[in-house]
């Protein structure tokens, strides 16, 4: 996307048509969904010499409106296009 500077939706409007504009719809559409690791470990396991057991990570994605909502869109409108 070079220099192009998007940073409201009129300005995404005004490019419509572009590979700029679907460049930046397609980082809009994986901006909805966060990916969070959900795993519980013991309050001493980053410390060092912790002794237990290995716990493993438990990645989950989230819903995150954000960045769409930001720009005035809903989930629906990001969707459709």
């Amino acid at each position: 996307m070079g220099s192009l500077s998007i940073n409201t939706r009129a300005d995404l409007d005004s490019i419509a048509g572009t590979p700029e504009h679907a460049a930046f719809v397609a980082a809009l559409k994986g901006s909805m969904t966060q990916r969070h690791n959900a795993a519980v470990y013991p309050d001493e396991y980053h410390r060092p010499g912790y002794a237990g057991p290995v716990v493993e990570p438990v990645w989950v994605d989230a819903a995150d409106l954000s960045t769409i909502e930001r720009f005035g869109f809903t989930r629906e409108e990001i969707e459709a296009m």
